[in-house]
């Protein structure tokens, strides 16, 4: 875990996303990236970025709110993870 200056530890703000995996469970689901953007609470410029690539950085609530949406575990969408 990341540490802040004053030597608490802090918390993560930025994880890595598997993109391709992010367009598969969407697809899965048959979602277009707009319907998923809204139940996300994000905007679809946010999702059309993620799914282009395969590693992206993005931040950790934003991979929640993905992973909510799809109904999935958020280590789904992270390189690795189940799925």
């Amino acid at each position: 875990m990341a540490t802040t200056q004053t030597g608490r530890p802090g918390r993560r703000w930025f994880t890595v996303l598997d993109g391709h995996q992010l367009r598969r469970l969407r697809r899965q689901r048959r979602l277009s990236q707009e319907q998923l953007a809204d139940r996300a609470g994000i905007s679809l410029a946010t999702v059309a970025r993620l799914e282009r690539t395969p590693r992206t950085i993005c931040r950790t609530r934003t991979l929640s709110r993905l992973a909510a949406a799809l109904g999935e575990e958020s280590a789904a969408l992270t390189p690795g993870g189940p799925g």
